[in-house]
């Protein structure tokens, strides 16, 4: 039997609420099995594809095709579909146990049947013991579990996840990212989540969809949107950015056309204290530092060149920069936009052409 390679299609997908025009000509193909993030601000369109997949909300034209059977028409119920939601939506007068059971019992399983997954998925998630337990007595992360489990429990075809992290506090959604990816990844579920968090997306996502008034700008896994941006869009959006105009006073970068702006991220920064003996010093920029934030693992340093403050990343273990010591900076490329096109520029003392990319 051959698998269809694209297991969830949307194909020229249409929706508008009134005049606000929510999703333009939509175009998505997900394998079987993969772990899809849809990414985007607020407004940009993404839960209204999430919803338009689960038969929440219905397209005003286009196809949504799921192991390649169009299912416009089909009820959500039938699409094999589990949905997690942003606020868990557990039953609160219902145990742990009667929260999983709860799909099965409409499927109208028998009870061994009912008390096998169950207690199957208990371990899935690890919350053996806790089946009699009333959400009310359950910590968020193990909320966010039962959940998880109670989605799963019909054994859907595909997984759909609205913001599942959002309703967490930060060191416990750090942990679920990780065995979310590890669970999904075990099962071998079809998974779209949506999320405005990129570190949430790209730790956890196979795929990336950037999405960005209504339309989808960009397809690919983290690490191609984050290399290879194809739209202006992504290109600022993606990574900690800082837009750059008249990116030609710095040394050894030209102008590409009077119209273009550049993006600088900090890792393409090296900020160095004077006297260090880095490289590319000789090709360094003089600036003054004017705030050092420390991100845990590194340092962001913020330093002033030229009349414009750019951002650079620095080991911790590097010695100490302070506010007001002027430092070297070298600048090993910046990313140009130069209408619809991007431009990835060199530092021309590392190489003397420019890449389109």
């Amino acid at each position: 039997m051959t698998v269809n390679a694209n297991y969830l299609e949307l194909r020229h997908i249409e929706k508008r609420f009134g005049d606000f025009h929510v999703s333009k000509d939509v175009n998505l193909s997900i394998p079987k099995g993969r772990l899809v993030a849809l990414l985007g601000s607020s407004g940009s369109g993404k839960t209204t594809i999430l919803r338009m997949i689960a038969g929440l909300e219905t397209p005003d034209s286009g196809e949504i095709v799921i192991d390649g059977k169009v299912v416009n028409d089909v009820p959500g119920s039938e699409r094999g579909i589990g949905f997690v939601f942003q606020s868990y939506a557990l039953f609160r007068y219902l145990t742990v146990y009667d929260n999983i059971a709860f799909g099965l019992r409409l499927k109208k399983a028998s009870k061994s049947e009912i008390d096998d997954r169950v207690h199957e998925l208990l371990k899935l998630i690890n919350c053996e013991g806790l089946e009699k337990r009333f959400p009310s007595q359950l910590s968020g992360g193990q909320r966010q579990r039962v959940a998880f489990a109670r989605a799963l429990a019909p054994n859907p075809q595909i997984l759909l996840l609205d913001e599942p992290f959002a309703a967490i506090d930060a060191k416990v959604r750090l942990e679920l990212r990780t065995w979310l990816r590890r669970m999904i990844t075990q099962l071998g579920i079809t998974s779209v989540f949506v999320t405005h968090d990129q570190d949430e997306a790209i730790e956890v996502a196979d795929d990336v969809v950037v999405t960005n008034a209504g339309r989808v700008e960009q397809t690919g896994t983290p690490r191609e949107l984050y290399v290879n941006p194809k739209t202006p869009f992504v290109a600022q959006f993606i990574g900690n950015t800082a837009p750059i105009d008249n990116y030609d006073k710095f040394q050894f970068f030209d102008s590409v056309g009077p119209e273009t702006r550049a993006i600088i991220r900090p890792e393409f920064v090296s900020v160095s204290k004077k006297g260090e003996n880095r490289q590319f010093v000789k090709s360094a920029e003089e600036g003054v530092v004017e705030d050092v934030v420390f991100r845990g693992s590194s340092l962001e340093i913020k330093v002033r060149v030229h009349d414009v403050v750019i951002s650079g990343v620095r080991s911790v273990n590097d010695p100490i920069i302070e506010i007001g010591e002027t430092v070297d900076v070298f600048i090993y490329r910046l990313i140009i936009v130069d209408g619809e096109k991007i431009v990835l520029q060199e530092n021309k003392s590392l190489r003397k052409e420019s890449v389109v990319i």
